[in-house]
């Protein structure tokens, strides 16, 4: 339930601020800047303990092919400590996983788990002798209150795909439809699995086995359950040995996923430190850019750093899984239960801003509308994080987190101070984000004649004269304004706000052209600007959203004699065309390489 709820929580906020940080966005937005400090500090935390739990596990996994990995938690820790310091030095050079690798990995994992669980039910209805042979009796069987609390904290480590998601808002075209959704989704997923799987589990093995013997590698566990299969036909004659067969695969598959969980943990917590340095929360160095690779590689080296530092920390204990978790705990609570109130918060202060998404059920009191998710889920938070942290039993995650927490209220106090900053108010201006904020709008049944607002996005010098020149003579027509923008492509390994002067110093010689064409040809003005996005054309869409453009012009070297495709002008052209609140008019123009020079002459209205 508490799951259901935070995912319900993140998605409406998602929808209302979508943009990249979380409940750091949302708490800066319903809050102050010290709250969004709070939020962004435990949730670098969060990260770098998520690459330690990501390191460590897969350690654990991958003793299947070495023994010794199983019992010796200081061999742990140090193939854990490895793992992370190959990853930081892959993440400075920019090298990470392709997109195919990872979604094909996401795939087979929970196919793999629906495996096992189709395998143990099977097994189940077949009668096999050695599953359910106990009786689900006594104290070795049920948790007492403080367990139960404890469990249900630990459980909340499934909880980091929240926040990640999250964290993608500037890397989907439409986040405020698509987060949202894959959040839901998530719902369905994890309740599923973490319902099926513990099933199979405990019929296969007491809980206490369970937990001695495998509780840092538990699929494995059930993997090693399964029964050998005597095979006695014409063809094939022998025995099967089903867990030989699948703890391999289970060792490899799960060890690879945790891998990519921990570089996910990698890059989230240097975006998230270079996001807390661009608002004045941090020192300028967590914003500094490779200039070879281009990759954050300071706050990339402090975050991995720092997650070694706390696997080594705990080195010398038997349950270091659970001791990351209890530091997990410690740091998430204090992120979730920020972005609960947030979000509770927004419905009372901005009732009336447009929400795509809306979590429900929502009651009214004294006429202001209350989310019920948001508040349940927010006591929820709270009542574990006081419970953990006053816990003796969980002293792992208050010894680390609290001084965690501490030392970053007042660095924080010290920094503002000396930088002459006000400790609530914003340090920056937040600019309106070039992501799509809206559904698909319905087309206009008829064409207007009040056009005041007109949108050129260039590309090249060439394209800018023709579309300047095409914008000229509208704008004489109708009396409107011209603006011409140069969307820059921020490569995924960077933050959306990443400074690029190279591109930065190509697009203002593009637009300087446009300028210079309407200035000497026509006597206009031309307004520019350049924004900065993941997609082209939602950052198109989202502008002239934002500024009220009437008419978007676009500059195509689609094919004529592609007229059948669906995507005749390109992929850029057809998503502004079935996206944009405004018209869109495509034009047609020569190919780059075309050896016909444009003509000097302003080109007449088609």
């Amino acid at each position: 339930m508490i799951f259901i709820f935070t995912a319900m929580t993140y998605a409406e906020g998602v929808a209302m601020v979508p943009t990249a940080g979380g409940s750091v966005a949302f708490a800066r937005r319903a809050l102050n800047d010290a709250f969004s400090f709070v939020a962004g500090w435990a949730l670098a935390l969060n990260y770098i303990v998520t690459t330690a739990i990501s390191t460590v596990s897969a350690s654990f996994y991958l003793s299947h092919f070495w023994p010794p990995l199983k019992e010796n938690p200081a061999l742990v820790a140090l193939c854990g400590m490895g793992l992370i310091c190959i990853l930081m030095l892959l993440n400075i050079r920019g090298v990470r996983e392709t997109a195919r690798l990872n979604i094909a990995f996401a795939v087979v994992d929970p196919a793999t788990q629906g495996l096992l669980v189709l395998l143990g039910i099977g097994l189940v209805l077949g009668g096999w002798r050695r599953l359910l042979n106990y009786r689900l009796m006594g104290p070795d069987y049920w948790p007492d209150s403080s367990q139960f609390v404890f469990a249900v904290a630990v459980a909340m480590v499934a909880y980091v795909g929240l926040e990640s998601a999250a964290q993608m808002a500037e890397e989907t075209k439409v986040p405020t439809r698509t987060v949202p959704r894959a959040l839901l989704w998530s719902v369905v997923t994890v309740i599923a699995m973490f319902a099926a799987l513990p099933i199979v589990a405990l019929c296969a093995m007491p809980p206490m086995e369970l937990v001695q013997d495998w509780g840092n590698d538990p699929v494995a566990g059930i993997a090693s359950k399964l029964p050998d299969l005597h095979i006695g036909t014409r063809m094939l004659a022998g025995r099967l040995s089903l867990s030989e067969m699948m703890l391999p695969w289970v060792a490899v598959l799960a060890s690879t996923i945790l891998l990519i969980a921990a570089n996910a943990g990698i890059l989230a917590g240097s975006r998230i430190t270079y996001n807390m340095a661009r608002h004045k929360q941090l020192f300028g160095l967590f914003g500094k850019i490779h200039a070879r690779y281009s990759t954050p590689h300071v706050a990339i080296l402090i975050v991995s750093c720092f997650a070694m530092v706390i696997v080594a920390a705990g080195m010398a204990t038997k349950n270091l899984l659970l001791r990351l978790g209890d530091l997990y705990v410690f740091s998430a609570m204090l992120a979730f239960a920020l972005a609960h109130l947030s979000v509770w918060l927004l419905r009372v202060k901005e009732p009336e801003t447009p929400r795509p998404f809306k979590a429900w059920p929502t009651i009214r009191i004294r006429g202001k509308p209350i989310s019920v998710t948001a508040s349940v889920g927010f006591i929820a938070c709270v009542a574990i994080w006081l419970t953990m942290a006053l816990t003796r039993e969980h002293r792992f995650g208050v010894l680390i987190g609290g001084p965690w927490i501490a030392a970053g209220l007042l660095f924080y106090v010290w920094f503002r101070r000396r930088e002459g900053l006000d400790l609530r108010k914003p340090a920056i201006s937040e600019e309106l984000s070039p992501l799509v904020s809206a559904q698909v709008a319905p087309r206009r049944e008829r064409l207007t004649k009040e056009i005041r607002r007109i949108l050129g996005p260039v590309r090249t010098e060439e394209q800018a004269d023709d579309l300047i020149r095409v914008a000229c003579d509208l704008s004489t027509l109708y009396v409107a304004e011209i603006t011409a923008i140069y969307v820059l492509i921020v490569p995924r390994t960077l933050p959306v706000d990443a400074e690029l002067p190279d591109e930065v110093r190509l697009a203002e010689s593009v637009l300087e052209s446009a300028t210079h064409i309407a200035d000497t040809v026509y006597d206009k003005m031309v307004s520019t600007a350049i924004l900065q996005a993941r997609h082209v054309g939602a950052a198109i869409v989202e502008y002239a959203a934002q500024r009220g453009t009437d008419l978007i012009l676009m500059g195509t070297y689609g094919d004529r004699s592609r007229a059948d495709s669906r995507l005749a002008f390109g992929p850029t052209v057809d998503y502004v065309v079935r996206t944009a609140r405004c018209l869109v008019w495509a034009m047609q123009q020569r190919s780059p390489t075309d050896p016909e020079e444009h003509e000097a002459a302003p080109k007449s209205l088609p």
